[in-house]
């Protein structure tokens, strides 16, 4: 387990306590190391919970490297640095699951494809859902989804991290799962917003729809299946990230309607990572060059770097020009269910 954040850390507990697997988890502050081992408790990012015996932790790369199965979850930040560590260290026979739910701010590019640099892509796997850490660590039932192109890879990450209280899908999917899991922060951060202006059950459910319209959009024009956006790693993520009070990004976007500057809000994070900020970079400038619609995005970059205020973003959402519900991606999927639906139907 590469990075002993609050996401790597509960997955590392949890295979452990609840999988009986030994673990190594790395984190690269041997300070933190040694805190963690000797504490059994992870008190920076996971505080309560303990860690179990079976779990090493160590600030020494190349021990952790020794598995033949690596599970990265560091912030889509690091990810760039740490897989240039890493990479002269791999192996033929090891297989990585990114666990990051992000873009790279450098390139904008998603997990897998910085991976693929160091390992052949049927080597890497995807894993996204409605993971709230937390609840996952207190032993609370949650599915996820692995994805990989590879179905050996996707299925020995399935049973490597799936435990009778987290329950792990496959998908092929690669590019849908992990653009749901890096949009549906940008959409949680005007979820949070909606709740901190207090506007009300009706405005959040309809802005998560719409959020979920365009994270379809946007992953259909980067060659996503849209069913994706419609299952665990979509729609589901997209409801335990808007509505949890352990969801940062929700959090972020509260706080900012509130009035709360973003450098007072990022001080506030305590070193742990609201994704939605940095994914609302990588996509702004890649959803105009593409032509693809996405105001809800736009409204949060205007908010988070051009110091627009909250309640206007919101109102100039309100006020676009009226469309139809079910256009591009989603129009598209309907009218194949229908089809699908009359062949069947003719066939009986």
């Amino acid at each position: 387990m590469l990075q002993a954040g609050s996401w790597g850390t509960t997955l590392a507990t949890i295979l452990a306590r609840d999988g009986g697997r030994s673990v190594v988890l790395w984190t690269r502050d041997v300070a933190r190391a040694n805190e963690i081992a000797a504490r059994r408790e992870n008190a920076r990012y996971l505080p309560g919970v303990k860690i179990p015996n079976a779990v090493v932790v160590t600030d020494d790369l190349e021990r952790a490297l020794e598995a033949e199965a690596l599970v990265v979850a560091t912030p889509a930040q690091g990810v760039h640095e740490l897989r240039d560590r890493v990479a002269p260290l791999l192996r033929a026979g090891h297989r990585l699951c990114s666990a990051t739910k992000g873009l790279s701010p450098d390139d904008s590019r998603r997990m897998s494809e910085l991976w693929a640099e160091a390992l052949p892509t049927s080597s890497i796997a995807v894993l996204s859902g409605p993971n709230i850490s937390r609840e996952i660590a207190a032993g609370l039932p949650a599915p996820t989804v692995v994805a990989s192109s590879d179905r050996g890879t996707a299925r020995l990450f399935q049973e490597l991290l799936g435990t009778p209280m987290f329950r792990a899908y496959t998908n092929d999917d690669v590019v849908g799962v992990e653009l749901c899991g890096a949009l549906k922060n940008i959409v949680a951060l005007g979820a949070g917003a909606i709740d901190g202006m207090g506007y009300g059950v009706n405005a959040k459910a309809g802005f998560m729809t719409r959020g979920l319209a365009e994270i379809a959009r946007y992953a259909f024009s980067m060659g996503a299946d849209p069913l994706t956006c419609a299952g665990l790693a979509g729609f589901g993520d997209l409801i335990a990230t808007c509505t949890s009070v352990h969801s940062r990004n929700r959090m972020v976007g509260e706080l900012l309607a509130k009035g709360t500057g973003l450098a007072d809000i990022k001080r506030r994070l305590g070193g742990q990572v609201a994704e939605g900020i940095g994914t609302t970079a990588a996509v702004h400038g890649l959803a105009a060059a593409k032509g693809v619609d996405m105001p809800i995005a736009a409204e949060t970059y205007r908010v988070l770097f051009e110091g627009k205020p909250v309640r206007d973003a919101m109102r100039g959402l309100m006020e676009r020009e009226r469309g139809e519900e079910l256009s591009g991606p989603l129009a598209e999927v309907s009218r194949l269910l229908r089809v699908n639906a009359g062949d069947a139907r003719r066939a009986d």
